[in-house]
């Protein structure tokens, strides 16, 4: 990672000569300087050192570092400040993780800076070199200016309009008078970003005039809005991405996951789970279910890899996003990011599962109908979620969600299964679907017959199953609003799988026939496999649930609740490790952050 340091007492620099073309010279090899290729995603960052002049460290408390950058070919601008991680603020230090958009043209930057801001004032850096090289190979980002406090500020719009109980029209006066000012604010300090301003004041004019035509201004007005406004402003997702996993994480998080890690025990078999993220990088809080602090979900990651190197197994376990954005392309982006992020940056086995909230379907509130082109299809989930690439040699049923794999070494046999097997065929006249992943938890006969056949069947003498799902498998356990069929099968079989016997079953009355099953196996003549664990997310909090034949337990769900809690602390994030002891037959559990300790026998 490049370190930048800048005295802001003494660092001078000659004036631009020509101030049409604005071209500062830094051949001069006392200049800070960062290099980049274009379209790299959030990888660059550096860390920033601001001193006076006697070299002692500028007091950065309270202070915001924005970048400001004049990207080459002097049309667009860069204003940034939410990319920014204080790390030593009395001590002068912070860290900067460039965005995408900072790479979008390549050529060196007109002028590039850090604005350090506090209570409405402003000093700032002296400019550093950035050079963006050009990439011949891969293309497809969209020049444009890339302003964050206009992103901040078309956050506010549903909340006007619900603080104003549903009246539109006094809910924009409030908001298009924000604009105003932030129009104002960013003119006073920085010209040219009237391009994106002037289709902003476009699109309030086109929706004002309509509803001064009309007197009403209907849902399909809203939602086209949002689009157009949305499509100004997010073109992409705008993922913070830390992947130098060890030199990123700040200091104090680094030491206390260090800390953690030492506790771990070596000798065992070790699962680490981190559920329920519900990862929001366009939150809009525009209907129950929405999480304001879960954009830096995305960057618990950077901690939940750095794990890698002390266990055995690494498993998002649903929920990864929050599925509640107005658009399924966006969740789509949100998810990519989030499962490629794990997927592609640990040397460990990683998996991630299927949540109810991961294919969009909760988008639309209880009383709305929702449509199949507005959710992610299972042949796109597959995709988003890499279960046809066998990426740590696991055995799946034709690129199927559900799978299972055996660490020979420690005589384990995980299986990881998909609690949300809906029959995507089944809809209802107006073509909407009869069910959905967010409020119908269940297994498909396809499932459970290869569960009990290959996953449950040839289990290796002296092995022990873990098991690993998004909902909690326990008989008469409810969720609110929601439908869960055929769990007592599965649990069934496991019953019947622990004690080396049969199992025969079929779906209650009460399954709709649409998702009715039934199933029958006969483990006799395999033997006894212990079931060492049922391990589950979903429900927010933590569960030990001793069954008939094995235990369930739940993890803490990894999204932060609190505005109180700083975004890269470890009480903004919760990960839980498994730890099998094979012999002695026990299961240590222990949590990160939010997370606690627990144990039981099996």
């Amino acid at each position: 990672m490049e370190v930048m340091t800048f005295n802001i007492d003494n660092d001078r620099r000659n004036l631009v000569d020509d101030k049409q073309n604005f071209n500062i010279d830094f051949h001069d090899s006392k200049y800070n300087w960062l290099q980049a290729r274009q379209y790299e995603e959030s990888m660059r960052q550096v860390e920033v050192h601001v001193v006076h002049g006697n070299g002692s460290p500028v007091d950065l408390t309270g202070m915001n570092p924005v970048f400001e950058g004049w990207l080459p070919e002097g049309v667009y601008r860069i204003i940034d400040a939410k990319h920014s991680v204080m790390i030593d603020a009395q001590n002068g230090i912070f860290r900067f993780d460039f965005p995408a958009p900072a790479f979008q043209i390549a050529g060196s930057y007109k002028q590039a800076f850090f604005r350090l801001m506090k209570d409405g004032m402003s000093v700032t850096t002296l400019e550093f070199s950035l050079e963006v090289l050009a990439d011949k190979v891969i293309s497809g980002l969209v020049p444009s200016d890339y302003i964050t406090p206009f992103e901040d500020l078309y956050d506010k719009l549903q909340d006007y309009i619900t603080k104003a109980n549903g009246d539109f029209n006094t809910a924009m006066v409030q908001w298009k008078k924000d604009v105003a000012n932030l129009i104002t604010e960013l003119n006073a300090g920085v010209s040219g970003i009237n391009l994106t301003i002037t289709e902003i004041k476009s699109q309030l004019s086109a929706l004002e005039d309509k509803i001064k035509a009309d007197n009403l201004v209907t849902k399909a007005d809203l939602d086209a809005f949002i689009k157009q406004i949305s499509d100004v402003l997010f073109d992409v997702v705008n993922v913070d991405d830390d992947t130098d996993i060890g030199e990123s994480l700040p200091i104090n998080l680094k030491n206390q996951l260090d800390d953690f890690k030492a506790k771990l025990p070596k000798d065992q078999f070790k699962i680490a789970i981190i559920s329920d993220a519900h990862y929001e990088d366009r939150y809009r809080n525009t209907i129950w279910g929405s999480y304001p602090y879960t954009k830096d979900a995305y960057k618990h990651l950077t901690a939940f890899n750095y794990l890698q190197d002390s266990v055995d197994v690494m498993i998002a376990n649903g929920d990864n996003v929050n599925g509640l954005d107005s658009s399924v392309k966006n969740t789509k982006q949100e998810l990519s990011a989030y499962n490629e992020k794990l997927l592609t940056g640990v040397n460990t086995d990683r998996y991630a599962l299927v949540g109810n909230h991961d294919d969009g379907s909760p988008s639309k509130s209880y009383n709305q109908a929702i449509m199949p082109a507005e959710i992610i299809s299972n042949d796109e989930l597959e995709k988003l979620f890499h279960t046809h690439d066998l990426i740590n040699g696991e055995v799946r049923n034709d690129g199927s969600m559900y799978f299972y794999k055996d660490y020979d070494k420690s005589k384990i046999r995980l299986v990881g299964i998909y609690t949300e097997d809906i029959p995507e065929t089944a809809v209802n006249d107006d073509g909407t679907p009869k069910f959905t992943r967010w409020l119908y938890h269940t297994y498909g006969q396809a499932q459970l017959d290869w569960l009990s056949k290959v996953a449950f069947s040839s289990i290796p003498a002296d092995y022990q199953v873990v098991v690993v799902g998004h909902a909690p498998l326990y008989y008469g356990w409810t969720d609110t609003g929601a439908h869960q069929y055929n769990f007592e099968l599965l649990k069934g079989l496991l019953d019947a799988v622990d004690v080396g016997n049969s199992f025969s079953g079929s779906s209650g009355t009460d399954v709709p026939n649409e998702l009715k099953v039934s199933v029958s196996a006969d483990y006799s003549e395999q033997g006894p496999r212990s079931v060492a664990a049922f391990i589950a997310g979903h429900v927010h909090r933590e569960l030990t649930v001793p069954l008939d034949r094995f235990t369930m337990t739940t993890v803490l769900n990894d999204c932060n609740y609190s505005a109180n809690v700083a975004a890269n602390s470890a009480q903004s994030m919760a990960f839980t490790v498994y730890c099998f002891d094979t012999a002695k037959r026990t299961a240590s559990i222990y949590g990160f952050g939010r997370a606690t300790d627990r144990k039981y026998s099996y």
